[in-house]
């Protein structure tokens, strides 16, 4: 009740509804709401907000957004129009001061707005540690980093013992591939998903303010991959244009024809910590993926030459990767040194020769016609293996393709954003395009 007797009415559709019990439930603390775009993704959350502000005196909500523009033209665009919709008036039940991106009520309680960028001279967000919250919500959750989330989690102190409240997450995203497919799409999938947490998706029909039927015809008649995420809710597929390898040629790596021909081994070998050894033994196009998860060069030194006998492979078809052992297992194995940094292996006789930044993001681009067809084939040892692989290579994008800069993809760290570890099966993969970019190429002979 407002002083003048108004009575706060909240409307939400039957989907937004969902969302409201999980938020009011003592048994979570994150919740993922995935809907399309322009669906009232941000409605519901802001309805929700706007609430337990005016209910719950002095409570803190903490609004996130990746980009300071998007924060202010989106998120806190759609808090304001709920607000209106309310017959709330600035100056009168709040004030929005864009100077210190803070909107405060009538009977104290807050919303800071706060844009989510990376900041490299902070990679361990050491400034979130400030904050002192109740709730927070994060919009557009596919760009924030999964350390700043658990960071965040534990400032929800403010006003929680008084009203005996427990301090939530409410994330809305677009679909993207990245610690939150693993987290919540498909862990609720698999039923391994956390009692913490919970996935709420909603599909066209869920959206009361279209008419269904015109939607449905049109989303028939769309590509492919529009039909897979907005008819058949498949999130698998995904529709960025920067991304290097289609989601249906990854998963036919593992079942494409071959051939046996010449032979060669890839190894990424493991850096300090949780990463793998992956080694990929090849019979021309065929890989057999091996993942190893010790960490000491002897021990890695000694599989590789087993593998090396055991597949009749020669050292001068071997090759690792440079990073963290530097010369050693090269000097060792005396085979072939990937260095992820040098220069890209151009050719004068290459009728088209691309602009690439270094050799491990030209591997990665001439990778592209070979995955797209037919011709590559994976074998691994189990089922992770296998998800981890298609995992790496559906987040392989073009990094800054509207600008005019050499061609790369994205750096290490923001895969590692992206997925919470390196992309070693999709490096060893790539590698294997060393020895057909330092092939010599062939002499046709022609007969007059």
């Amino acid at each position: 009740m407002f002083e003048n007797e108004r009575t706060l009415i909240i409307r939400l559709t039957e989907k937004q509804k969902t969302l409201w019990k999980a938020f009011i439930s003592p048994d979570i603390t994150e919740i993922l709401y995935w809907w399309w775009a322009r669906w009232w993704k941000s409605r519901g959350v802001a309805e929700i907000i706007c609430y337990t502000s005016l209910v719950l005196p002095g409570i803190v909500w903490l609004v996130w957004r990746r980009e300071r523009d998007d924060l202010r033209k989106s998120t806190l665009n759609t808090i304001l129009k709920v607000l209106n919709s309310k017959w709330m008036k600035e100056s009168r039940e709040y004030k929005l001061n864009m100077q210190t991106k803070e909107l405060q009520f009538y009977n104290g309680s807050k919303l800071y707005f706060v844009p989510l960028k990376d900041n490299p001279s902070d990679p361990e967000f050491n400034w979130l540690w400030w904050y002192e919250i109740t709730f927070w919500y994060v919009d557009e959750a596919q760009e924030v980093n999964r350390k700043a989330i658990n960071i965040i989690l534990s400032r929800c102190t403010e006003k929680v013992k008084e009203y005996n409240l427990k301090g939530k997450v409410i994330m809305t995203c677009n679909p993207m591939k990245c610690h939150l497919y693993n987290d919540f799409i498909k862990a609720q999938q698999e039923w391994t998903i956390t009692s913490d947490r919970i996935f709420i998706p909603a599909l066209y029909k869920d959206n009361p303010f279209i008419d269904h039927e015109k939607y449905e015809e049109s989303l028939k008649r769309a590509d492919k991959i529009t039909k897979e995420r907005l008819l058949n809710w498949n999130w698998d597929y995904d529709d960025d244009p920067t991304k290097l390898y289609e989601y249906d040629d990854i998963k036919d790596l593992f079942t494409n024809r071959w051939e046996e021909w010449e032979k060669f081994i890839t190894a990424d070998i493991a850096r300090l910590g949780n990463d793998k050894t992956i080694i990929i033994v090849w019979n021309w196009w065929i890989g057999r993926v091996f993942s190893y998860i010790k960490n000491r060069t002897t021990e890695i030194v000694s599989y590789i030459r087993w593998l090396q006998n055991q597949y009749w492979v020669k050292n001068s078809r071997t090759i690792c990767d440079e990073d963290w052992v530097w010369w050693w297992v090269v000097d060792q194995l005396w085979c072939k040194w990937f260095v992820n940094n040098s220069s890209p292996l151009l050719k004068e006789e290459n009728k088209e020769i691309r602009n690439y930044k270094n050799l491990k993001d030209q591997c990665y681009f001439e990778l592209v016609p070979f995955i797209a067809s037919d011709k590559i084939r994976l074998i691994v040892n189990n089922d992770n293996d296998k998800d981890c692989i298609i995992e790496e290579l559906d987040v392989i994008k073009q990094k800054n393709p509207d600008k005019w800069w050499k061609l790369q993809i994205l750096t290490k760290e923001e895969i590692k954003k992206l997925i919470c570890r390196s992309p070693d099966f999709a490096d060893a993969i790539a590698m294997r395009m060393w020895f057909e970019l330092i092939k010599e190429p062939e002499i046709q002979i022609f007969f007059i």
